[in-house]
């Protein structure tokens, strides 16, 4: 059975009634059928779902932090974060180091792995003496997304059937890297095919067979108004399809008709070489302003190891839930693309948790 979220919304004033019978622990499972169960959580101010499960990104928090973002992550304020080793899941890249440090304005974060090679062109436009012409020629850039949870629901995998949305930057070595910029993304994954959109078709990974929905338990205005230190949630757990559609929505808007470009196509080179081994670009990255443009991102590759640092700002002027506001434990995960475009085909981790440790001489209340 499939419930959109205006529907989920009149589901949890019906399940209220069934609140008195919720309250005897901090997370208390309640079975409704076979396959539906509700999960309702008390006290969860600061930590995410799952938080007993991730693993924690420690960020250090300093005044100022003087880090230049160039890729070469050697500057003296990132010895003050310890560096954790993730392991990585499905692809060629078996494990990532990541780091991180904030600061009032700002969230810098750090990832480096190995890889034997440097790539840094995207399908260049290449001679083909058979055909005596240019033609796109097979190299794939080597590129990073770090996926936030944005919304309701969230898990670490792209393919795990489950429907949620999330907020991505998405560092590209050919098509972001030149101009210091990752594209800042909003993605939904879907349990149903919307021919009219731009979906990608995949597998699930999914062995579960149910996805989260969260909600107020109180009533459905609250959900709406409430600050997320008010809100004591409860999940739904609903059986997922087989398939999941992914969407990458480059300008991180949730109007689904709107794209921004990231780069421009470039023609052809229209001359015979006189050395036909040289390769010419085929994109042209392009500046990004606005919600699209807001992380800086540099990735350099130095003896079999690709380092890429990011830079956002603590909070975006948008304010909106798919531009991820870093005042709390704050999941995400790394997907690492060696030589590889399609998602199945990524290096991914499972869930990782930025934790953000109070200045000194602060408490923070759990």
């Amino acid at each position: 059975m499939k419930y959109d979220r205006s529907r989920l919304l009149i589901l949890a004033i019906a399940l209220s009634s069934l609140l008195p019978a919720l309250v005897n622990s901090d997370v208390i499972y309640r079975e409704i059928s076979e396959d539906d169960t509700v999960v309702r959580v008390r006290g969860d101010a600061w930590h995410p779902e799952g938080y007993d499960i991730g693993t924690m990104i420690p960020a250090p928090y300093m005044k100022f932090a003087n880090i230049t973002i160039d890729g070469k992550g050697d500057d003296v304020d990132w010895t003050k974060a310890d560096e954790v080793v993730v392991p990585l899941n499905f692809g060629s890249v078996k494990a990532a180091a990541v780091k991180a440090i904030y600061t009032d304005e700002n969230v810098f974060i750090r990832v480096r792995w190995r890889d034997e090679t440097e790539n840094r062109e995207h399908h260049p436009w290449v001679w083909d003496a058979e055909l005596g012409e240019y033609a796109e020629g097979p190299q794939i850039e080597d590129s990073l997304i770090l996926s936030f949870e944005a919304g309701c629901e969230w898990l670490p995998s792209f393919l795990a059937g489950y429907v949620y949305d999330f907020d991505a930057w998405r560092w590209l070595a050919a098509r972001s890297d030149p101009l210091g910029q990752a594209v800042d993304s909003y993605g939904s994954v879907q349990s149903q095919f919307f021919p009219n959109l731009d979906f990608a078709e995949y597998s699930s990974r999914n062995q579960e067979k149910t996805w989260f929905m969260k909600f107020d338990p109180r009533d459905g205005a609250s959900m709406l108004y409430a600050d997320w230190e008010d809100i004591n949630r409860m999940y739904f757990l609903q059986s997922s399809t087989d398939t999941v559609y992914v969407r990458r929505v480059p300008d991180g808007e949730l109007n689904e008709t709107r794209s921004v470009e990231f780069t421009r196509q470039l023609p052809a080179p229209g001359f015979t070489p006189t050395d036909e081994t040289e390769t010419h670009p085929q994109y042209l990255p392009l500046k990004l302003s606005d919600q699209a443009g807001e992380v800086s991102a540099k990735g350099n590759w130095e003896n079999g190891y690709w380092t890429v640092e990011f830079r956002r700002a603590r909070l975006t002027p948008a304010r909106t839930m798919n531009d991820t506001v870093f005042n709390r434990l704050t999941q995400f995960a790394v997907h690492i693309y060696d030589q590889v475009e399609r998602i199945d085909e990524a290096s991914e981790s499972d869930t990782l948790l930025l934790q953000f440790i109070p200045p000194e001489g602060m408490l923070v209340q759990d």
